[in-house]
């Protein structure tokens, strides 16, 4: 970790304030779909880590979330009663529930993505690719930092887990 001095304070300062106005660029866009869909951010948590890992068991979402089981039960719950998801018992060990994506909930995580998509694109297409790589380098030591720190899930999930 580098020394702390004023020079470095100045620019973590920097980041928050920058940080803080992209945010204001993407996050009313993810709300505004999040709203309309009545879905909670630990809600869509488990539908992204649903899709990235298909056939996850129950205790493992928990683990995912970071929740107690029944917390996570909670969650699943109001996904199943929505539609977004099933509950499925597993074949090799039946004491085993598998959580899956419904057609339904594979057509949120879309639609959601889709929305996002087009407004970085109408962004980011405005940047030369230097810009872009200068980007796409900031954005890839963040979350290598965040992995490594136990912040920020490694993503994809890792298969042990699933």
């Amino acid at each position: 970790m580098a020394a702390t001095s004023t020079q470095t304070d100045a620019l973590i300062e920097n980041i928050l304030n920058n940080y803080a106005r992209a945010a204001g660029v993407f996050d009313p866009n993810r709300l505004e779909v999040w709203e309309e869909l009545g879905l909670t951010l630990s809600q869509l948590r488990v539908l992204y880590l649903l899709q990235a890992g298909p056939g996850t068991p129950a205790g493992a979402v928990a683990a995912y979330l970071k929740v107690r089981p029944s917390t996570a039960t909670g969650i699943v719950d109001r996904l199943v009663r929505d539609g977004l998801v099933t509950r499925e018992r597993d074949e090799m060990d039946r004491r085993r529930v598998r959580i899956r994506l419904t057609e339904r909930g594979l057509q949120v995580i879309n639609e959601i993505r889709a929305r996002n998509r087009a407004l970085i694109w109408k962004i980011f297409r405005n940047f030369s690719d230097q810009e872009l790589a200068e980007i796409n380098r900031a954005f890839g030591l963040l979350t290598s930092e965040a992995e490594r720190q136990g912040v920020l899930a490694p993503w994809p999930p890792v298969p042990e887990v699933m």
